[in-house]
C-alpha cells in the first residue's frame, strides 16, 4: 500500500538514452517498479526496507498508439505517456504480464473506473502506525483512495492473482511476488539496481519457503 507519491516531484531521475517504446505482445501490459531521488522516494524505501518505492501498470493505448501509463501518484490516480514517466522516474524493472488478452482487458477495465481517485496520503502514516504497533490492518487505509502499490494489487487480483489485503501490498512485496511467478511475469528491462532488488527479493522467498516448510513426521515403531 505504500508508494506512489514519487513520480514528477522533485530529484528526478536521468532518462535512459533509448526511452524506447514497450515490446508489445497482445495488449502489450506490464507491470512497473521504480524509485526517484526524492526525499518521499527515500522515506518510502526506509519504511518499506527496499530499494523500490514505485509500482505501476503500462499498456499500449490503440487510441493513442502509445505506450501509456497507470499510476497512483500525489496527483492522484492517473494516466500519463510512458516516454513521459520514463524521464521522471528510474525506473528498476518491468514485467510483461503473460496472461490471455481477454484476461488483461477486463482488468484494465476495472481500473479505468478508478481514473480522478485521489491519493491516500493518509494511509502512508497508517502504513507507519501498522508497522510500529504490529497492526494487523492499516489505520486510515481509505477504499476510495488510492496507493501505487494498492492499485497495481487490485489490478492484479482482477487478472486472478489476488492478494489477501491490498491495504497492505507495499511495492517490494508485489516485486517479490513477480519474481517468484515466472509463469505469468516475463522480465523484460531492468535498471541499474535491479541486481541488488532481485538478491533481496530471492532472500525474502527463501525465507518465507523455510517458514512454510514442516519438518517430516518421525518414524514409528
Amino acid at each position: 500500500m505504500i508508494g506512489g507519491m514519487v513520480s514528477g516531484g522533485k530529484g528526478k531521475a536521468a532518462h535512459r538514452p533509448d526511452n524506447a517504446e514497450l515490446p508489445a505482445a497482445g495488449l502489450g501490459v506490464h507491470i512497473g517498479f521504480s524509485t526517484t531521488g526524492g526525499w518521499l522516494s527515500r522515506v518510502i524505501r526506509r519504511m518499506t526496507g527496499s530499494p523500490v518505492s514505485h509500482s505501476f501498470v503500462v499498456y499500449h493505448s490503440a487510441a493513442f498508439g502509445k505506450d501509456m501509463v497507470l499510476e497512483a501518484s500525489g496527483h492522484g490516480f492517473r494516466i500519463m505517456s510512458w516516454r513521459r514517466f520514463d524521464k521522471e522516474n528510474k525506473l528498476v524493472a518491468m514485467y510483461r504480464l503473460k496472461l490471455p488478452d481477454e484476461v488483461l482487458h477486463q482488468a484494465l477495465g476495472k481500473l479505468a473506473d478508478r481514473l480522478g481517485d485521489a491519493y491516500d496520503t493518509l494511509s502512508l502514516f497508517g502504513y507507519l502506525l501498522r508497522k510500529w504497533f504490529r497492526l494487523k490492518r492499516v489505520p486510515f487505509d481509505s477504499r476510495k483512495k488510492l496507493v501505487c502499490s494498492e492499485a497495481v494489487a487490485l489490478f492484479l487480483g482482477w487478472c486472478g492473482m489476488p492478494f489477501d489485503d491490498v491495504g497492505v501490498v507495499t511495492p517490494q512485496i508485489l516485486l517479490d511476488f513477480a519474481e517468484g511467478h515466472g509463469d505469468s511475469f516475463e522480465l523484460i528491462d531492468t535498471g541499474n539496481g535491479f541486481g541488488r532488488v532481485a538478491a533481496k527479493s530471492a532472500k525474502r522467498r527463501q525465507r518465507k519457503r523455510r517458514r512454510k516448510r514442516v519438518p517430516d513426521p518421525s518414524p514409528v515403531g
